[in-house]
């Protein structure tokens, strides 16, 4: 009879606990908010991310994440489901990012929009919406870093090929020469003092023989309008010489194309003249008689009357 009575309590007593897992199961199922569900397609690595981790639209809650796994399409992908409030605005514009919950370790999804498309994401009969996934700011600063430590390690690379020993040799010659030259120009300075202290007085004397300048300058201007008058007559005995020149040139050339040849003209004439009187002085010398008589003719020829031959 115990026996019975204990196995009858346990009876009742998972009954019980049947029904109350039922009615906590059937509440529960009933106080769930309804949404929708999208899936968030993403390349890169979601650690951190677990299910019923909430999602947040610009930094307010409006959903959970309810599955994650590989995608049956390509394995190299990663289907997040999410499921929203039907109110959150999820646009063609809208995609997801990995943000981390304070220094736990555990993540949560980060919807955010662009703001360039407000038309409502497409959906597919009998398929679920897809949400593009971005790469999360530890991401990228993962990704640079990788990059930066492989052109660390480079420069490094460079740096000790760089820094041989014949390099080395260079940089500690070209240190001796820097540390020469810096010597060189402390001289120089110490050459330049006198000079530098002597430039104040010679700035002074040029000040003053600037002063001098302007003076002897306007001394000059004054000259130059004095000298104008001078100018003035010279220029006009220059004209007045031009015109002589011109009246000169006239005279020459009435010489030379008029008076000269009349004078040679003149001149033949002349010696055409004492030509003939002499050939008369001649003719007189020899027979004066021909003066009165006038001048005889040639004596007769042969066959003429009066020709003698014994004249002959």
């Amino acid at each position: 009879m115990e026996s019975r009575a204990h196995a009858l309590v346990a009876v009742v007593f998972l009954l019980v606990l049947g029904v109350a897992v039922a009615i906590v199961g059937l509440w529960m199922h009933h106080g769930e908010k309804p949404g929708i569900n999208f899936d968030v397609i993403s390349p890169y690595s979601v650690t951190g991310l677990s299910l019923q981790a909430p999602v947040r639209f610009k930094g307010v809650r409006v959903g959970e994440v309810t599955a994650i796994g590989l995608d049956p399409g390509d394995p190299r992908m990663i289907r997040v489901r999410i499921k929203v409030d039907k109110s959150t605005p999820i646009t063609r514009a809208t995609f997801a990012e990995l943000a981390p919950q304070g220094v736990t370790g555990l993540s949560y999804l980060s919807l955010t929009d662009k703001g360039t498309d407000f038309a409502p994401i497409t959906r597919k009969p009998g398929q679920v919406a897809e949400i593009p996934m971005h790469p999360s700011f530890f991401e990228v600063l993962s990704r640079n870093g990788e990059s930066l430590v492989n052109r660390s390690n480079e420069l490094a690379d460079r740096l000790n090929d760089l820094l041989n020993d014949q390099n080395r040799a260079r940089f500690g010659q070209t240190l001796t020469h820097l540390d020469q030259a810096t010597q060189d120009l402390v001289q120089m300075e110490n050459a330049l003092m006198p000079a530098l202290k002597a430039l104040p007085a010679m700035v002074a004397a040029t000040q003053s023989t600037m002063v001098a300048s302007h003076q002897l300058i306007q001394h000059l201007d004054v000259l130059a309008v004095n000298a104008r008058k001078p100018l003035a007559s010279a220029t006009q005995a220059a004209a007045s010489l031009q015109k002589l020149g011109t009246t000169s040139e006239q005279a020459i050339n009435t010489l030379n194309y008029q008076t000269l040849p009349q004078v040679n003209r003149l001149t033949q004439s002349l010696l055409h003249s004492s030509a003939e009187l002499s050939g008369l002085g001649q003719s007189l010398k020899q027979s004066p008689q021909s003066l009165i008589y006038g001048t005889r003719g040639p004596p007769p020829g042969p066959g003429e009357s009066g020709f003698s031959a014994g004249a002959h």
